[in-house]
């Protein structure tokens, strides 16, 4: 059984579709996968997608979710959240699964300027067992596409691939939509307060330095960079604690290397971080160092 460890990465706009069966529709995957035995590994099992490529190896007791049943939990979510969805796909060879989620304008800083927000929820899974059924809470500044987690302590949910994975997902989105609506409110809050923080260029050094360390000369030319991002970014002025947000964001989203590798293109990686890794860890330590100027 060969699978395809090769770079394998697929973004598709799904924000015309109205329903889980069109959205599986458009990214080629509105037939059930299937899990078969291994005759030379008895205690492993292949995974087979609708149209029978090999996708992974799992051990005999890993369960499978089937992307309909994944995203229509999501769906429940969009319902809830009066949101529509934004984009589908897959990651790492077709091992990984996402779909996104977006309001549109849910958060106007400057609307005279373009400044707003959409407030956009990715949802995560794998085929595989390398990545947990992963919901995130994000927001997009639309004037510089800057994409940042929101301001939340519990802005990532994970649930592990186990026999009770399916009563988890659904008590989270039983349970959690409230909780969602108050962590998008009370980031909306945070920003318009950001927004009228007067930030000197010493105090945005300051947390430059404590958010980027090190010694080197890369280091100190990423330091200045999002110094500049920060002073005459898209939409920055170099002015406020929100300002110094969004030069940070901006960085990280556009000035920041996102390299290819053997498995991964530029664009699942940078997808990735923004929204599971490196990016996303750094964001919540940007908020708590802004809102500290405040």
């Amino acid at each position: 059984m060969n699978i395809n460890s090769k770079k394998g990465f697929k973004m598709n706009n799904v924000s015309e579709c109205n329903s889980v069966s069109e959205v599986l529709k458009t990214i080629g995957a509105e037939q059930d996968y299937s899990l078969r035995p291994i005759s030379e590994f008895p205690t492993y099992r292949g995974v087979f997608d609708g149209n029978d490529n090999p996708v992974a190896i799992v051990n005999k007791t890993y369960p499978l979710m089937q992307p309909a049943k994944a995203f229509n939990y999501v769906d429940s979510l969009r319902e809830g959240l009066d949101m529509t969805f934004d984009t589908a796909g897959f990651a790492k060879g077709g091992r990984r699964l996402f779909l996104s989620l977006r309001k549109k304008n849910a958060i106007e800083i400057d609307p005279k300027v373009g400044d707003t927000m959409d407030e956009v929820v990715y949802f995560w899974t794998s085929f595989d067992g390398s990545l947990q059924h992963t919901i995130n809470k994000m927001l997009e500044r639309l004037v510089c596409t800057n994409g940042m987690v929101a301001r939340d302590s519990q802005s990532v949910v994970k649930v592990k691939h186990s026999a009770q994975m399916e009563d988890k997902l659904q008590g989270y989105v039983d349970t959690q939509m409230e909780e969602i609506k108050s962590a998008y409110a009370e980031t909306k809050q945070i920003i318009y307060s950001l927004a009228e923080t007067p930030v000197t260029p010493t105090d945005a050094r300051e947390v430059i330095n404590r958010l980027f360390k090190g010694e080197s000369k890369r280091a100190e030319n990423i330091r200045d960079e999002v110094f500049s991002r920060f002073s005459k970014g898209m939409g920055n002025r170099g002015e406020t604690a929100w300002d110094l947000v969004n030069g940070i964001t901006e960085y990280q989203n556009h000035g920041k290397a996102h390299r290819s590798s053997e498995t991964s293109s530029i664009a699942e990686n940078r997808l990735t971080s923004l929204t599971l890794g490196s990016d996303a860890t750094l964001m919540n330590r940007v908020w708590d160092e802004c809102m500290a100027l405040n």
